[in-house]
């Protein structure tokens, strides 16, 4: 389960034989589209727009929480103010995730580091 306003990364993996699986491609979407993170990534992968697996990135900036359970975390620290969720489907599946929530609006090296950290458990 994702629970909002938290400062680590959540990575789950749906489905576990995709950790022995050798991913052939992934698409690439980008929703909304975000040139930055278009660019980013297609420099650190070579995507293919015919393929069955496809990585979903989408951010959000400007986030407020106003749940009344944070308001103690809220007056005492900085509160996250955006995300970065990217998924991996193959079709209609849910594969992997990897969600992160940011104190800024993401940045290339957000972007860089989670890509890591799918290529490390999921293109070995």
């Amino acid at each position: 389960m994702l629970s909002g306003c938290s400062d680590n990364a959540m990575v789950t993996t749906y489905d576990k034989q995709i950790i022995n699986e050798k991913i052939p491609c992934m698409r690439l979407v980008v929703f909304p589209p975000d040139n930055e993170i278009q660019k980013t990534l297609e420099v650190m992968y070579s995507f293919k727009k015919e393929c069955n697996f496809t990585l979903n990135v989408s951010n959000k900036g400007g986030i407020t929480c106003n749940s009344t359970q944070n308001a103690t975390n809220r007056a005492l620290s900085n509160f996250p103010s955006s995300y970065l969720k990217i998924e991996l489907k193959k079709e209609s599946s849910l594969l992997y995730s990897y969600y992160i929530d940011l104190k800024s609006d993401v940045k290339e090296s957000d972007i860089k580091n989670a890509f890591n950290r799918i290529k490390n458990d999921l293109l070995k």
